[in-house]
């Protein structure tokens, strides 16, 4: 008898700590569980290994202990 027991994984995007109970998210839950909406206005990228997303909302990406994340707004950045 096998069982399934899933653990809260630790990770960050832009430094600010999130937890899953999944061992895979989107792109596109990463984004949305960090706050980041419409997750379209925003692209993901890890910071170790380092690997640009893009787009790519519906990749899944496997969510490790610990890892990092990096979310950059697409859109223009206003200036004063």
């Amino acid at each position: 008898m096998t069982q399934t027991q899933h653990h809260e994984i630790k990770y960050f995007v832009n430094g600010e700590d999130e937890t899953s109970s999944k061992p895979a998210l989107t792109v596109k839950e990463i984004l949305e569980n960090a706050g980041f909406t419409p997750a379209t206005d925003y692209t993901l990228a890890s910071e170790n290994p380092p690997k640009d997303f893009d787009s790519r909302y519906d990749e899944f990406v496997e969510i490790h202990s610990n890892e990092r994340f990096q979310a950059k707004f697409k859109g223009p950045t206003p200036t004063s």
